[in-house]
């Protein structure tokens, strides 16, 4: 399969590639903000941001097939409403899957650690939304741009 097929297609290979540059942004951007919001040293929030980071991306190659596979099916459009929709669930279900994680590794309990979580909602909230919105647009732009410039071999 060509690269653009993949693309194209939202193929296994692609949505990896979504969910690895998701979250490597966000590993490097959250563990200073853990560390801020937590107290605790730069390595431990670091080897949090990691952890949390391979749960979200299980979750995000998740969500994200659901949220296509329903997309797909009731044909509605990526509405700021729809993206906001979108981030909100994504995040809830997050918090649902990490707030235990992060209590066992910082020691805390679940309340803190579900406070934590919400700290790290109010960052990863915009990211998530725009983040996707970015993505959605050079996927589209490069997919346009591929098939405009191969229209003779079509």
């Amino acid at each position: 399969m060509k690269f653009i097929e993949h693309i194209r297609k939202r193929s296994p290979f692609e949505r990896t590639f979504h969910a690895v540059s998701y979250e490597v942004i966000g590993v490097i951007t959250s563990a200073p903000i853990i560390s801020f919001i937590s107290g605790k040293p730069m390595t431990e929030s670091g080897l949090l941001a990691i952890i949390v980071s391979i749960i979200a991306m299980l979750w995000n190659y998740v969500f994200n097939l659901v949220f296509d596979k329903a997309q797909n099916k009731y044909n509605f459009r990526k509405t700021p409403f729809v993206r906001v929709l979108h981030g909100t669930l994504f995040e809830v279900g997050l918090i649902v899957l990490t707030a235990p994680t992060i209590a066992i590794l910082f020691s805390m309990g679940l309340i803190d650690a579900f406070l934590l979580e919400v700290g790290m909602l109010i960052y990863f909230f915009p990211y998530t939304i725009v983040y996707n919105w970015i993505y959605d647009k050079l996927r589209l732009r490069l997919i346009h741009n591929y098939d405009k410039s191969h229209t003779s071999d079509m």
